[in-house]
């Protein structure tokens, strides 16, 4: 399984495709596609090599007829899906249709939500194993990296998991104050969203930004947190379900929250279309167009950022925490990639469940994420794509209030 299909040419495949290009012993054929050829041919360009063949195709996965014509001619082993995941259905019927695997970083959220719908993917489970092809979901960080974190706490570091706190740090400097160096939109939805977290056997929602909490991190320092809603809660609370609870936290620079909270109460943060002089425009629609744009803001990133995992649970009776997390400077990784730390963390890990999937190791008929398979070989070839994690043993308490003060800095 060598001939490789990649659908989408947006921000993330800056990281995946240099990977890819590494990977070349790997991946002997590939064919880059999206709704811009001229970026396929240009990635083309700058990442052949003598080891591997990249052929380019104009592809929209909207044109089923088309893109389909275009995957049957190229006939891939395997389909690396970085298109929007509002379209993962629709990746995936195409693999069915022409008989090919399948990969994507992130689970399936339909459009116009803003909640993700796991169970849509899970059921083509039964297509994916009549047809005897493999589908591999939310292979990312976040889901993705994070599930195998869980997984190899659960075999090797303690008897029960009792409780799970994703800690995202959302650290460093950029440019841009007032704005993260997470992409705008999913900042503004994360803390604009009802904040889900899994507590004594079923997901409850708090309103959004109510909960609050201070943790100090491994060369970052103490830092300001909200719980705020995300995907990992779908796939962790099915995979971890005897936990008492799993959050997630993040921290949102002061400028950024106060800037948020006064284009809410002029209303520009609202999705209902308004008419200027016969053209129907939603006011965030229009915010996202005249803001500064990811690409300059990762591009004046600077410092490191974190993400971890904190987890309580027991060893042989024995009350134990502990933190397992990686750090990624900014700088660094857009040199080297041309990508922010959030896509290259998203990236390292796609790829390396898709070398996985080529050398045999993860071949299993049907739907399945990451923590169905051995955490171990898909950590250890993490590292082998550039990406590292450490584990601190007695980690701190993560001190959680419920009353956020808007005051304190991050």
């Amino acid at each position: 399984m060598q001939r490789v299909l990649v659908i989408g040419c947006g921000k993330l495949a800056r990281a995946v495709i240099p990977l890819i290009a590494q990977n070349n012993t790997c991946f002997r054929e590939v064919c880059l596609s999206g709704r811009s050829k001229e970026k396929c041919d240009a990635y083309k360009a700058k990442y052949s090599n003598d080891k591997q063949k990249i052929v380019t195709a104009y592809a929209d996965i909207r044109n089923k007829e088309k893109t389909l014509l275009m995957a049957k001619i190229y006939h891939p082993d395997l389909v690396i899906n970085l298109a929007p995941s509002s379209l993962n259905l629709q990746v995936m019927d195409l693999c069915l249709e022409m008989g090919a695997n399948y990969i994507d970083a992130s689970l399936y959220i339909p459009k116009g939500s803003s909640v993700c719908d796991i169970n849509a993917e899970y059921a083509y489970d039964k297509k994916f194993r009549d047809k005897g092809l493999t589908a591999i979901i939310g292979c990312g960080f976040n889901p993705g990296v994070i599930n195998a974190f869980a997984q190899y706490a659960a075999f090797k570091l303690v008897d029960d998991i009792q409780n799970i706190d994703i800690l995202d740090m959302n650290a460093g400097t950029n440019a841009h104050p007032y704005l993260m160096n997470t992409p705008m939109m999913t900042s503004l939805r994360q803390i604009s969203s009802e904040s889900r977290m899994w507590m004594k056997g079923q997901i409850t929602s708090v309103p959004p930004m109510s909960v609050q909490a201070k943790y100090s991190f491994p060369e970052i320092g103490k830092r300001n947190l909200y719980m705020v809603d995300h995907e990992v809660i779908d796939a962790l609370s099915g995979e971890v379900p005897d936990a008492t609870t799993i959050r997630y936290f993040s921290a949102f620079k002061r400028p950024f929250l106060s800037m948020v909270k006064i284009l809410r109460e002029v209303g520009m943060t609202s999705v209902t279309p308004v008419d200027i002089d016969g053209q129907r425009i939603a006011p965030l629609d229009f915010l996202y167009e005249v803001m500064p744009q990811q690409e300059d803001v990762v591009a004046t990133a600077r410092g490191k950022t974190g993400v971890g995992m904190l987890i309580h649970g027991s060893k042989d009776g024995v009350g134990k925490q502990y933190l397992i997390y990686t750090l990624v400077d900014h700088q660094e990784c857009f040199e080297k990639y041309g990508a922010s730390v959030t896509d290259f963390m998203a990236a390292a890990a796609l790829v390396s469940g898709a070398v996985l999937m080529v050398i045999g190791l993860w071949k299993s008929e049907g739907v399945h994420m990451v923590s169905e398979f051995d955490p171990l070989p898909f950590l250890k070839e993490l590292t082998n794509q550039g990406f590292t994690y450490k584990l601190q043993e007695n980690a701190p308490e993560l001190d959680v209030t419920s009353s956020p003060n808007d005051d304190e800095d991050n």
